[in-house]
């Protein structure tokens, strides 16, 4: 009775098998479909659906989409069913993460077509056989335009014409055969014949495949081209043993792998009606584990070894390690344990492993450690890796000041004869061409003052290009420098600094001793910022003394020491009025500038909302918006003034030597112009005339604004404000008793600037923007912002 029940539930599972495959298909199919859908829980987590979606890989066929414009005698393609996971593959993935494929499986087809594929190229070669379909034109003595198809006895037959033998037939034959025939009873006449739709061959596809069953390919099919499509490989069949059967014995043996690593069709043959296509059972499998595209589960013939699985995944091997190759097997005498592993040199593995079924080989990149190199690197002619021995030190590394001489350098000096730029960048019109050649504007040599002093810090060759000099190569960091050492007891890296310039000289408690993967690093002014005093810089004199130019001067050497050097003032020098400028001040001018037109900007906004929602009538809201886009316009203005980084001197308005200009250091990139003695002092804003006025030793701002016609009904007048020559601002703030004290009683300077705004005390946002506008003369925006108030 439990026998019975035995056979009957067995019986009862193949039919559900048997019940879920698709039709046309074979029972394998059905069992690996049912396999996959019935797959438990694992591959860390992943469920049988998500092993489908894993496989979505060339050769996967998941699913089909109809090909626009493509023809099928009977119906529409068909795709192949899914390619299951075989327990193989999921064994591999839980022993190394890493989800394999059979190799060769990338190339398989997704689908196919029943009734084979009827409008594939033809060889000339090709035989014609029963069902093929012949396009015939005859013309001359007689008129024919005909297609035919060959009947099942071989026979073609033309209306009006006859009927003539041609299966059996090579294509590139069938004008001369068919001219041959007709020839017999018509002369004068020309005739062409083409094939059209060839039959199809019906075939049985057996064995492991992903598809058994009864197939119908194309007449054209052989061997090879049904292992593609239709006679794949299931997950327990060989890419290595697919038999061609015809009438009971085996005609051909085809490897794909042949085909795929040497481009050879060994054993192909082309299919004819009833033949057999069987898959053998996969023979033993070994999977290679390697970081490359070349990772795959490969089937071995008998007698292959690991260095025959790198022949055919095609291997780079200039890159694998040499000295480790693992090897994963079944040790079948240890039960409680059967997997082993072994560790074996590459030359031993290649050479002399004997790989089994179920073996996952794994191989490495090489390392990437240098067993004899010392790498220097940083503000160097040269950073590489260069060869160490024995009681090396830093010294011969860095043997002397050619070592530490970029290349950079040296393009730029070639850059000096490019005397007109702006004509080289008129004849290379392409924008990316100009990038790439240091043509754009961003990279072009500025001729402004302003701008052409920004070298880099430390920097102190001297370059000469548009009227500019700036500097070519950065100074070096002679104070420190370091070794990065790795700690092996430790496993970290190790600084030990050092001094270079004595290390250069020999001393031994700095030319230290280097080791095999050492890294030495050179650092620049620029990387670490070195002690000014330590620092040779790079002074640019203009104006009122004896030779204008550019003058390096030591660490510690002051303003007055660079007048000096420039030879003294002229006879028209006007001390007073000395302009000092420096790079570090105008980054932190354009900080607090911002920071001031922040603030105002949101004074703006609250006022603006106030002034709406108080407006009392249309024309009262309306007014308030044009405030409050001029406003707008003059916080714009204000924007655009770009700050000169002006350090403001306390010198004498009197001063006439060298001796009472201020002991100032001087830093690298400093620019130090000296004016004339002007001869004028302007008045502006609201007052009756603006203009230049010549200067008279003696008169006041008062006498000034005098002249001018005095101050305008509308000026406000507390808020009047004087930039002196030499950068400052005095205003009316501060201290104010008419014709007595304060600014009106002040008396002028050659080169002050007056200016009377506007009286705006009915906006009182306008007003605190004038007061900000004071706070930017303050911080250095000088004259400049003086242009954007008069807009």
């Amino acid at each position: 009775m439990n026998r019975v029940f035995l056979v009957f539930g067995t019986l009862l599972f193949a039919g559900s098998v048997f019940a879920q495959q698709p039709s046309g298909f074979g029972g394998n199919a059905g069992f690996a479909e049912s396999a996959a859908q019935q797959a438990p829980s694992g591959l860390n987590g992943l469920g049988a659906a998500s092993l489908r979606g894993l496989n979505a890989t060339p050769g996967s066929a998941a699913s089909l989409e109809d090909k626009p414009g493509s023809e099928v005698a009977a119906e529409k393609p068909k795709s192949l069913p899914d390619r299951a996971l075989s327990p193989f593959q999921r064994f591999v993935f839980e022993n190394t993460g890493k989800l394999l494929y059979p190799f060769g499986s990338s190339s398989l087809q997704k689908e196919f077509s029943v009734g084979g594929e009827t409008n594939t190229p033809v060889s000339a070669d090709y035989e014609i056989s029963a069902g093929d379909q012949i396009l015939v034109r005859v013309w001359g003595a007689i008129d024919v335009n005909h297609s035919a198809t060959v009947d099942r006895d071989g026979q073609l037959t033309i209306p009006t014409v006859g009927t003539f033998p041609v299966a059996g037939v090579r294509a590139r034959n069938l004008d001369q055969f068919l001219i041959a025939e007709i020839g017999k009873y018509y002369k004068n006449f020309n005739l062409s014949a083409t094939l059209g739709k060839l039959s199809g061959v019906s075939i049985y596809v057996a064995g492991q495949a992903l598809a058994p069953g009864l197939h119908t390919v194309s007449s054209t099919s052989t061997l090879a081209s049904v292992v593609f499509s239709v006679a794949q490989p299931g997950i327990n069949g060989s890419f290595r043993n697919v038999q061609l059967k015809r009438g009971g014995e085996t005609v051909a043996t085809f490897d794909l792998y042949d085909l795929l690593r040497k481009g050879e069709l060994n054993g192909d043959r082309k299919l004819r009606a009833g033949d057999v296509v069987f898959v053998s059972q996969v023979g033993a499998r070994v999977a290679l584990n390697i970081d490359s595209p070349a990772a795959a589960i490969f089937e071995l013939k008998p007698g292959e070894n690991l260095n025959d699985i790198l022949e055919i995944a095609g291997v780079d091997r200039t890159l694998l390690r040499q000295d480790t190759v693992l090897i994963e097997g079944f040790n079948t005498a240890n039960p409680k344990a059967p997997r082993g592993v072994e560790q074996l040199s590459y030359a031993r593995a290649l050479n002399q492993a004997t790989l089994q079924d179920g073996d996952i080989v794994t191989l490495f990149q090489t390392r990437r450690e240098f067993a004899n190199a010392v790498t220097l690197k940083g503000n160097v002619a040269a950073a590489a890796r260069y060869p160490f021995f024995e009681g090396m030190r830093i010294a011969d590394l860095v043997p002397n000041t050619d070592a530490l001489i970029q290349d950079s350098y040296f393009k730029k000096k070639g850059a000096l004869v490019q005397f007109n730029k702006g004509e080289a960048r008129k004849s290379v019109t392409d924008p990316k061409l100009q990038s790439q050649l240091g043509l754009d504007d961003s990279k072009l040599f500025n001729k402004v003052s302003s701008k052409a002093d920004e070298g880099e810090k430390g920097e102190q060759q001297i370059e000469v290009v548009e009227d500019t000099i700036t500097n070519l190569l950065s100074q070096i960091n002679w104070d420190y420098a370091v070794v990065e050492r790795l700690d092996r007891t430790e496993l970290q890296t190790r600084l030990i600094p050092f001094n270079l310039r004595k290390a250069m000289a020999g001393d031994p408690s700095q030319n230290l001793a280097l080791q095999a993967g050492d890294v030495v690093t050179i650092f620049s002014a620029n990387d670490a910022d070195i002690p000014q005093s330590r620092t040779t810089a790079l002074i640019k004199v203009t104006g009122e003394v004896k030779a204008p130019g550019y003058y390096q001067i030591a660490p510690g050497e002051t303003l007055r020491d660079v007048i000096v050097k420039a030879g003294g003032l002229a006879e028209d020098a006007y001390l007073f009025g000395t302009k000092l400028t420096r790079r570090a001040i105008v980054a932190e001018q354009e900080v607090q500038k911002q920071k001031a037109l922040d603030q105002a900007e949101r004074m703006l906004v609250l006022a603006q909302s106030a002034n709406t929602a108080s407006a009392i009538n249309a024309a009262d809201a309306a007014n308030s918006q044009r405030q409050a886009e001029a406003q707008r316009a003059y916080l714009e203005r204000l924007r655009g003034v770009k700050p000169d980084g002006r350090v403001v001197l306390d010198i004498p308005p009197t001063a006439l030597s060298i001796a009472e200009m201020p002991p100032l250091e001087l830093v690298d990139g400093d620019v130090v112009s000296i004016p004339a003695v002007p001869g004028q002092i302007v008045v502006f804003g609201s007052v009756y005339s603006q203009g230049a006025y010549a200067f008279e030793p003696g008169n006041t701002v008062f006498d000034y604004l005098g002249m001018a016609g005095g101050a305008a009904k509308s000026s406000d007048k507390s808020s009047i404000f004087v930039i002196r020559a030499n950068g400052k601002v005095d205003s009316a703030q501060q201290g104010w008793v008419p014709f007595v004290s304060g600014l009106y009683g002040k008396r002028a300077l050659p080169g002050d600037a007056i200016y009377v705004p506007e009286d705006f005390e009915r906006v009182s946002l306008t007003k605190t923007l004038l007061d900000y506008s004071q706070i930017l003369f303050q911080i250095g925006l000088g004259a400049a912002s003086v242009n954007a108030i008069k807009d």
